[in-house]
């Protein structure tokens, strides 16, 4: 079993991530901006979705037609996303205590002013942040969330490969 596609996916994942988040910063979605940060970081999502596939794909066109199964393609997610996870833990790291130290504080700040705006209390709201903008939280929930989207997005992917196989030997 050759992984260097898993590995190349899982390194070009993180270092796209690490790339997206620091253009996020750099165009204002960490501060002046920092209303659209929750949707524009959603568009991140398409990065490893675009790796995932061309590593599975890559993958797929090893095997002869009709026996690529769905383990085959989550094994191929696995790797890549392992790797992805560990290489995105020191950029993250790297990004919230050298390039944006007061990441985490404006994060925190918009979450009270939301708070405010709705009529909740902002006390309760800057609590709540500060739990989950921390260092550590940031890092695991970063780790798990990309665990997560590799395994979630492994199985679809691995299914329609598979189904589109079965199609064809019909």
């Amino acid at each position: 079993m050759i992984i260097k596609n898993e590995l190349l996916a899982g390194v070009a994942i993180a270092v796209a991530s690490f790339i997206w988040i620091c253009l996020e910063y750099i165009i204002g979605f960490h501060d002046r901006l920092i209303d659209y940060h929750e949707y524009v970081t959603n568009l991140a999502f398409i990065l490893p979705i675009i790796g995932i596939y061309w590593a599975i794909k890559k993958r797929y066109a090893t095997f002869p037609k009709g026996e690529f199964q769905i383990k085959d393609g989550l094994m191929s997610g696995v790797i890549v996303f392992v790797t992805a996870a560990l290489l995105n833990l020191p950029l993250q790291l790297l990004f919230v205590k050298n390039i944006n130290p007061d990441f985490f504080g404006n994060m925190i700040a918009v979450e009270a002013k939301k708070a405010i705006q709705s009529g909740g209390n902002s006390i309760i709201a800057m609590t709540d942040a500060q739990q989950y903008y921390n260092t550590s939280t940031y890092l695991i929930k970063g780790f798990t969330g990309f665990l997560i989207l590799g395994l979630f997005t492994s199985l679809m992917i691995s299914f329609r490969l598979v189904k589109k196989d079965a199609m064809r030997s019909k």
